[in-house]
């Protein structure tokens, strides 16, 4: 079968590989849709390590084979894939964390040491049975493509420890922004803040349910003390993970407050420590979920209360990928999700 796979920094090509095969505790996945994630890029542009391997993990598919020693799931399920639980032998795994098991994590990403078809830009997948998340009846393509994103921002809002009724500013609006907003706001969230320079997501996060979204500038520390008696929010995701971004965080946060990192990116960023000190500011960071966050997000989102498919803003083949990441790489595409049908002509 063809498959997308990064083979080094800015090569990004469409290969030949076997068709898996489900091993004993594995299953095959058809895949329907799977987004480009913000890693996907970076990857390409850096040349991670992906020997030879594929990669792709916002996905939906449908079972096709399961291996003779699986009960977890059958032929014909909606599925999608999450990263736990772990290998179940390294100290993180013994020691009861398997969302940080790292032989996990590189599977998950397309980066294992197995050879075998991996990832999710291609129009099958093999995986170990345990990774899927069944999808509840009625969820479409785009919304099972958007549940591993979605779950990503409900992990960071379970690990800010913000409480309810808290003043909540979530710095940048692209897709992990725009999710966390909304995973914030459905916590209970007494007062929603999105800043981000970009009118169209200032303007989706609006229709999100953000209940006021800032254009970043010299008045924005001003204008967040206004709403909270000079104090500041309780609570800052920064959702982008660029240096001005941490920066405003820690600046719009009250003393005391909590500082999450969701936003993920490779750029170094200088840190004047003393500010994390000084404001006693309590600093946490998110990137994985479980399964049971994605079944918990799966069914959120069926049920009309996380709003995702206005993020899906187009949908490219096999061929198309090459140039989309391209593009991505470049900021000639801004486009907050685009997918890819590997499958389609």
């Amino acid at each position: 079968m063809r498959a997308g796979s990064i083979t080094g920094p800015r090569q990004f090509e469409i290969i030949d590989v076997p068709e898996p095969a489900p091993s004993d505790t594995g299953a095959v996945v058809q895949i329907a849709l799977c987004g480009i994630c913000g890693s996907d890029v970076h990857a390409y542009v850096e040349g991670w390590d992906y020997p030879s391997n594929l990669c792709g993990h916002e996905w939906l598919g449908t079972v096709v084979a399961i291996g003779n020693q699986v009960n977890n799931v059958a032929e014909g399920d909606v599925v999608m894939g999450g990263i736990t639980p772990g290998c179940g032998a390294c100290s993180y795994c013994v020691a009861g964390h398997p969302q940080y098991c790292r032989p996990a994590a590189r599977d998950y990403n397309g980066m294992g040491p197995d050879p075998s078809p991996s990832g999710g830009f291609a129009p099958l997948i093999g995986l170990d049975a345990t990774r899927l998340a069944v999808m509840p009846e009625g969820i479409t393509a785009v919304q099972g493509a958007l549940v591993e994103p979605t779950s990503v921002a409900f992990h960071a809002v379970r690990q800010s420890r913000q409480r309810p009724g808290d003043v909540v500013v979530v710095v940048g609006a692209g897709p992990i922004g725009q999710l966390t907003a909304q995973c914030a706001k459905l916590a209970g969230a007494g007062l929603v803040i999105v800043v981000e320079p970009d009118p169209q997501r200032r303007a989706m996060a609006t229709d999100f349910g953000a209940d006021l979204v800032f254009e970043p500038g010299p008045d924005l520390r001003r204008q967040v003390r206004a709403l909270t008696n000079g104090m500041g929010a309780d609570v800052a995701y920064d959702a982008a993970g660029v240096p001005q971004t941490l920066e405003a965080s820690i600046d719009l946060v009250r003393r005391g407050g909590s500082v999450c990192l969701v936003g993920v990116t490779s750029a170094p960023a200088e840190v004047r420590t003393n500010r994390w000190l000084t404001k006693e500011l309590t600093i946490t960071t998110s990137i994985v979920f479980t399964i049971a966050e994605a079944t918990r997000v799966a069914r959120l989102i069926v049920d009309g209360r996380l709003q995702v498919e206005a993020l899906h803003q187009g949908t490219v083949s096999l061929d198309e990928l090459p140039s989309t990441i391209e593009k991505y790489a470049t900021r000639d595409l801004t486009a907050l999700k685009i997918m890819v049908d590997p499958t389609g002509g």
